[in-house]
């Protein structure tokens, strides 16, 4: 398998962006929240306030290690792909891809799970971050259905908004579920605890039917 060589450039803002996150939720852990200011991250980094911003929204953010999500073309694609996945599958794996763009690579998990039980006030700047996560989603999924063929999966769906919110609330609580059985499924796209969780929700829904 080819190797891909990330650019230089690239390599240089990825890490800086973990050298910040490093510093941020090390003082946060060592020192507390409250010490954990942009000032003091900043200086720790040696970097300017503005070149922590150029990086990170909040302090919150350097200190969880967390991003505003996005939508790649490439996840849009396989969306839109039919594959060997039905229209709810992929709901779940298009929910699951944004809400991993959160957490690049170098976010340490491990101190990001210990800060937000330390500072359970840390949940909220996540919760707006997955908030931004669904209103991605929802956009592609009307967008899916304005786009739709008629012979595809949602010419058999009420039209509009309903749907669609229908879908995001079905994938949010699969990807709950897949959470409580393995914690690293909002990081690790090779967990299968994704793929076990949409099966069980498929086979619970058709036996209630």
């Amino acid at each position: 398998m080819q190797k891909t060589t990330v650019p230089l450039r690239e390599r240089n803002r990825l890490e800086t962006w973990a050298l910040i996150h490093d510093k941020a939720s090390l003082i946060a852990s060592e020192e507390g929240l409250n010490k954990a200011t942009v000032e003091a991250i900043a200086d720790a980094a040696g970097i300017s306030k503005r070149t922590f911003f150029n990086y990170f929204a909040s302090k919150e953010d350097a200190i969880l290690g967390i991003q505003a999500p996005t939508l790649s073309e490439e996840t849009i694609a396989a969306f839109r792909a039919d594959g060997d996945q039905d229209l709810f599958g992929r709901t779940v794996h298009l929910m699951a891809a944004v809400i991993r763009s959160m957490f690049p690579a170098e976010s340490l998990s491990e101190r990001r799970r210990q800060l937000k039980a330390d500072y359970p006030e840390l949940g909220k700047r996540i919760f707006a971050h997955m908030r931004a996560s669904e209103e991605l989603v929802e956009a592609a999924l009307l967008k899916r259905h304005q786009d739709g063929l008629p012979e595809d999966t949602w010419s058999e769906l009420p039209p509009g908004q309903d749907s669609a919110m229908a879908l995001l609330m079905m994938a949010g609580t699969v990807l709950r579920f897949a959470f409580s059985k393995d914690p690293t499924v909002t990081t690790n796209e090779d967990s299968p605890a994704v793929y076990e969780a949409i099966e069980i929700f498929r086979e619970a829904i058709k036996a209630t039917l």
